[in-house]
């Protein structure tokens, strides 16, 4: 393989020669070890390792320690954080591209943007996929138009972002960086891509982060997008999964009813682990970080106490009323009627409901309560001796027939027995025509 030309720095910013450069051109410190320490013989858009070194509190360049005697300044601004707080220290480490050469000391930045000039300058950042910075203007059938110091590019819209784009227009007359996808016809053809970009800084800053975070770590995130299953949250640029079981104490069906896209959020790690690309997943609960609702539970529901609670699921065996958001008791179809036998508990209620029930017992150990709606009303069998004295006459409603009498219903939750031979006696051969369900018969309490 052939030598390939570099770029030698004269005295003179603006002009620039040419030196040979090794194949992989990717070790400064080779460079500097070849050259003695000449800082000349650098390349502008090249991509190179330094220490901060000092950071002066009456000047905006901030030094960084290229190795031997070579240095650079790096602007102040580009090492703010969002707050304009200063995200460095002296001694830590930073990569970033080569712009220029001023005074002696090479002049760095995170963006190539500022160094581009000509064709060889996008030619250049395009090989080593360094970013630019431009300028949506216009949308266009099937992307943007993107201005890129006075070159016209392209940017497709699904290179636009990395998540589908809804609204095409929130992109227009905004400044982004991107990486140079495509680079021909002598300039006139320039591809771009932004979710490229975004999802290469993701995954350095996943790495960088991940080193940092444990299990136990509470983190202020933003949803940056919703699903049937959960929700992402952006936790410094990367993102982590909460599952629809940790967005909250309550019982969530879908996870669009609780949380909204662009939402402040605060968040607990439960979990980093690496997917089947070795790419490491990091898995958070909203409902870790908030208050267990079941640490004051008792301050706001007792037992035997009556509440009003809405019905969110439905079992076999019975419903689940939430009592207090995150709380939730069982109301068994045991409990739900004194006056018929519940076969299914949407016989009686359904999902959404409003129920009153009584409390019967509350388990705090295994967080469990127990609810009846039965024990709202007397049972009302309770006086059924004073309301249905022996000898007492009264009309009962036939309710079923068994091979040894008539069940009667005397009252709401109150039923009886007529013996068959009773009925055969009265009625003769003819009882099974004339005592059928829904009759009514007088009878007398024995």
């Amino acid at each position: 393989m052939g030598k390939q030309p570099g770029i030698q720095w004269e005295d003179d910013d603006s002009d620039f020669g040419r030196i040979e450069e090794k194949e992989d051109q990717s070790d400064f410190s080779q460079l500097l070890e070849e050259k003695g320490d000449d800082a000349d013989f650098v390349f502008r858009g090249q991509k190179i390792k330094g220490v901060v070194s000092l950071i002066p509190v009456d000047s905006h360049d901030i030094l960084i320690d290229l190795g031997g005697k070579n240095s650079g300044v790096i602007d102040r601004n580009e090492l703010l954080d969002a707050e304009g707080q200063l995200k460095v220290k002296v001694g830590d480490s930073i990569e970033a591209f080569v712009l220029s050469k001023k005074g002696g000391e090479v002049v760095l930045s995170f963006s190539m943007a500022q160094s581009i000039r000509s064709a060889e300058d996008f030619q250049n950042a395009y090989s080593q996929k360094s970013p630019v910075k431009g300028k949506v203007i216009k949308v266009n059938k099937g992307g943007y138009e993107v201005q890129v110091l006075g070159k016209q590019c392209f940017c497709p819209i699904s290179q636009m972002d990395t998540r589908f784009v809804e609204s095409p227009d929130e992109y227009l007359n905004k400044d982004f960086e991107f990486i140079i996808t495509e680079y021909g016809e002598n300039g006139r053809n320039i591809v771009l891509s932004r979710s490229k970009l975004l999802k290469i800084q993701a995954e350095e800053r996943l790495k960088t982060l991940v080193t940092s975070l444990t299990p136990e770590t509470v983190l202020d995130g933003t949803i940056s997008e919703v699903r049937d299953f959960g929700a992402f949250v952006d936790i410094g640029g990367v993102d982590g999964l909460v599952h629809i079981s940790e967005l909250s104490h309550q019982r969530i069906e879908r996870a669009s009813d609780f949380v909204k896209r662009g939402e402040k959020v605060r968040v607990k790690v439960l979990k980093i682990e690496n997917d089947a690309t070795g790419r490491p997943k990091i898995s958070l609960s909203m409902k870790a970080a908030m208050r267990d609702p079941w640490e004051d539970m008792h301050d706001h529901i007792k037992g035997a106490e009556s509440y009003t609670g809405r019905v969110t699921r439905l079992m076999t065996f019975g419903a689940f009323v939430e009592l207090k958001p995150g709380i939730e008791g069982l109301l068994h179809v045991s409990e739900m009627s004194w006056v018929k036998r519940v076969h299914h508990p949407s016989d009686v209620v359904k999902v959404g409901d409003s129920v009153t029930v009584t409390v019967k017992d509350i388990d705090t150990v295994t967080k469990r309560i127990s609810l009846s709606m039965k024990q709202i009303e007397d049972d009302p069998w309770f006086k059924a001796t004073e309301h249905f004295p022996i000898g007492k006459t009264l009309t009962g409603k036939i309710e079923r027939l068994k091979n040894f009498g008539a069940i009667l219903v005397l009252a709401d939750g109150v039923t009886g027995l007529i013996p068959i031979s009773t009925i055969k006696r009265k009625f003769g051969e003819a009882f099974k025509s004339t005592c059928v369900p829904g009759k009514d018969l007088e009878v007398r309490i024995q």
